[in-house]
């Protein structure tokens, strides 16, 4: 290992590439359970190459869904390559080979849940974007129509978020008319919703967390008494009203959200007058809450 501490042993590279892959391998295989057992089952198509593979596979059964995804695949990682960056690119091969052929391979053996349409929408969702933000987890993906938006707004300037949804709403309306149910985009549009969330929640996990501004006269107090009843650190800045040209204190405060009302108590105790902001932020990395290493 260099001295600078950043240069993986051989060893110790060899446990964090099997990290790597285990976890891309455990992330594929709960999303290959989700497509075999809720979704293709009820002919849900959500957003993505995998409801164009459903779609397919209804009229060609013979093109199976996991094989059709990689096939799609392909030629849209060629032409990323430059956009996505090697890890990213190779970690993007791996999920989408090994979730395509986990889907082909354990179709047969799975059971399938059609008895209720909204549920299977519910639970595929759910675990299928538990199975994908796994994949994130470890900087990969399962492939998709992700890059399929960024080529298009590589090529046409379409914002990469507006891109992403043109596709995945064509995708959703077409399953309408090819399943002949006026009910399958609904339930395709609940899964992708979940799906969402759930690859939020494995990304994130459970804990959220908040950050706060804090305009005050009295900021050596308050942020003395954040150190002793909390244990927070508390980055400090002097600041000028804007309408009364006075000097303040602007405290910046990251907590978990369970300790938000301690510093608001704390505060307006303190300094009843003081000015509070307090905003969401999806993950903090640093001392007392994520290392840089658990993050990636």
């Amino acid at each position: 290992m260099s001295s600078s501490g950043l240069t993986l042993n051989p060893r110790n590279r060899f446990f964090e590439t099997f990290k790597e892959v285990l976890g891309i391998f455990i992330g594929s295989l709960i999303y290959a359970i989700a497509i075999d057992i809720f979704i293709q089952p009820n002919h849900i198509a959500p957003g993505g190459f995998i409801g164009i593979a459903i779609i397919l596979n209804h009229y060609i059964p013979l093109l199976k869904v996991g094989i059709t995804v990689v096939l799609m695949n392909i030629p849209l990682l060629i032409l990323g390559l430059r956009r996505i960056g090697l890890k990213f690119f190779f970690g993007t091969i791996l999920g989408t080979i090994l979730s395509s052929i986990l889907i082909d391979i354990l179709a047969p053996f799975l059971p399938v849940f059609n008895t209720d349409p909204m549920l299977a929408a519910l639970y595929g969702g759910f675990l299928m974007g538990a199975g994908i933000g796994l994949v994130f987890r470890f900087y990969a993906s399962t492939g998709g129509t992700d890059l399929l938006a960024q080529l298009i707004y590589d090529f046409t300037g379409l914002p990469f978020g507006q891109a992403l949804m043109v596709v995945d709403v064509l995708i959703i309306i077409a399953s309408g008319f090819v399943f002949k149910d006026i009910n399958i985009p609904l339930y395709s549009i609940i899964a992708e919703l979940v799906s969402n969330y759930a690859i939020d929640l494995a990304q994130e996990g459970f804990l959220s967390y908040k950050v706060l501004f804090i305009i005050t006269k009295k900021g050596g107090e308050i942020k003395k008494r954040i150190f002793e009843e909390i244990g927070r650190g508390v980055t400090e800045f002097e600041v000028r009203g804007g309408y009364t040209n006075e000097p303040r204190d602007l405290l910046l405060v990251a907590v978990l959200h369970t300790e938000v009302m301690k510093v608001k108590r704390i505060v307006v105790e303190t300094d009843p007058e003081s000015f509070t902001i307090v905003g969401d932020s999806s993950e903090i990395i640093g001392q007392g809450f994520k290392s840089p290493k658990e993050r990636l």
